[in-house]
């Protein structure tokens, strides 16, 4: 099972992220964007794999829908882990969906990849995806497998896979880390 840096139970899986690190590796990201970081455990992971020196950015919101009112704390405390390895890190607390939020990493980027795992709602995954995919070359989905099935905690309709399926039929060039079995998923859609 993976080891978390905040020490919760891993919310991705194992196979599934490792393929998506061997992704950005291959591809020589050196700056990345997340969007839902929650905790910092993915983000943690993605950016430690990255070559020293790069840059990073958090998103999250707090207590909201797909947080919790503690998960702010705990970035920050991933984020600072981050920069004592010689990371440039930054985090950036409130909606995705708010203009300031979209200002704030816009001024941050362009970026060589991003992962989207925000609102799983069809609508805010959407939103996410038209205003922060035109800002990496490499757009991440989490969550991009199923029809519809409830998310676990808050029992909401994880909605990533309709979105993730208009993606695919745009003609766009795109990879699906999914391990056998998986109600999870991340795809990857290149250079839009």
């Amino acid at each position: 099972m993976l080891t978390t840096f905040s020490g919760r139970k891993a919310s991705q899986n194992e196979n599934e992220l490792s393929g998506l690190i061997h992704m950005f590796k291959v591809e020589q990201v050196r700056s990345y964007l997340e969007i839902g970081a929650r905790e910092g455990d993915t983000f943690y992971d993605i950016v430690s794999s990255l070559p020293v020196g790069s840059s990073a950015l958090a998103v999250d919101l707090p207590g909201g829908m797909w947080g919790k009112s503690t998960t702010g704390r705990k970035l920050e405390r991933a984020a600072a882990a981050l920069r004592a390895k010689g990371y440039t890190v930054g985090v950036v607390l409130g909606d995705s969906t708010a203009d300031k939020v979209i200002a704030a990493v816009r001024t941050c980027g362009p970026f060589e990849a991003a992962l989207i795992d925000g609102d799983h709602r069809y609508a805010g995954a959407k939103a996410d995806w038209e205003n922060y995919g035109p800002m990496a070359r490499l757009v991440a989905f989490h969550d991009i497998v199923g029809q519809g099935q409830r998310e676990k905690v808050h029992g909401n309709e994880v909605e990533v896979p309709r979105l993730w399926s208009e993606i695919k039929a745009t003609g766009a060039h795109w990879v699906e880390f999914v391990d056998e079995g998986s109600l999870m998923g991340i795809g990857v859609c290149v250079s839009r």
